[in-house]
């Protein structure tokens, strides 16, 4: 079993690497990334973490994207690289911009200031979506989650606010000049037309796209067969990746999604050979 997509308290999620480390040995996980958003910040206590888990240092990037939503993990990267490590900091510094501005939308409909240490003290980054729609919810304003982002986060809603993000390209210089491989995550968020997938990643390929995760936790069996055949037809290796956030996504488990993967191994192997041209 592998995991190449999860989240920590460094970013959206409620464990620490170490929590997740301990997870992944006790599910008997071979090989596990971890992927925060725009952020490197938990990966040294990730790999202190005592454990036998094979870890893989990664990150997960936002793309200008639309209709839907479109992001990028990073793996195998480099993350102490002084060109990636810059790149983060600008994107960081445009999520706690954008946090301030959620704040603000926050207090208008609380009827008071809220700061950031009301919405969380438990996460060690930037706040995001998650941590105020667990807010809202103790607050009384949403009775869970999934209300919350339909109501006021999703985006279009009154609290939701646009922040910088990098093209793909961008992100892909990045990451390979970290060392490391582009993935396109969970490619259903993108919400295209299934005969528009194909030349769409096809021309991403031509920006730098090494791979496409199409065993997660947002695929349902036939979107996995989907999307592995045209990763076949595109000649891509396929990543698989749960997207664990701990407590703020209780329906997705760690080494968990809806279609066997029957040769993890390979899987690791290509993704590790796709690497190698970035060394």
């Amino acid at each position: 079993m592998i995991d190449l997509h999860c989240h920590s308290v460094f970013s959206d999620g409620t464990k620490t690497p170490a929590e997740i480390v301990k997870m992944a040995d006790a599910k008997r996980i071979k090989a596990l990334a971890l992927t925060d958003h725009d952020t490197v910040a938990g990966l040294p206590d990730f790999f202190a973490a005592k454990g036998n888990v094979e870890r893989i240092a990664g990150t997960e990037i936002s793309i200008e994207f639309s209709p839907g939503t479109m992001h990028v993990v990073g793996l195998f990267i480099d993350y102490e690289n002084p060109y990636l490590t810059a790149k983060l900091n600008d994107l960081l510094a445009a999520r706690k911009a954008r946090n301030e501005s959620m704040l603000e939308e926050v207090s208008r409909l609380v009827g008071r200031e809220v700061r950031e240490d009301d919405i969380s003290t438990s996460n060690l980054g930037e706040l995001g979506r998650p941590h105020i729609a667990k807010f809202l919810i103790r607050e009384g304003i949403v009775a869970d989650m999934d209300e919350a982002f339909n109501t006021y986060l999703a985006k279009g809603k009154p609290i939701y606010r646009e922040r910088k993000r990098l093209s793909f390209s961008e992100s892909a210089e990045m990451i390979h000049t970290a060392g490391g491989i582009t993935i396109l995550a969970h490619p259903f968020s993108m919400r295209l037309e299934k005969e528009q997938y194909l030349p769409y990643i096809k021309n991403m390929i031509n920006q730098g796209l090494d791979a496409v995760e199409t065993y997660c936790s947002y695929h349902s069996e036939e979107d996995t067969l989907f999307f592995n055949d045209l990763a076949k037809k595109l000649g891509l290796p396929v990543s698989a990746g749960s997207d664990y956030h701990g407590d703020n996504k209780t329906n997705v488990k760690l080494g968990k999604w809806n279609c066997r993967l029957h040769n993890p191994e390979n899987v690791l192997y290509a993704l590790r050979k796709k690497a190698e041209q970035y060394k």
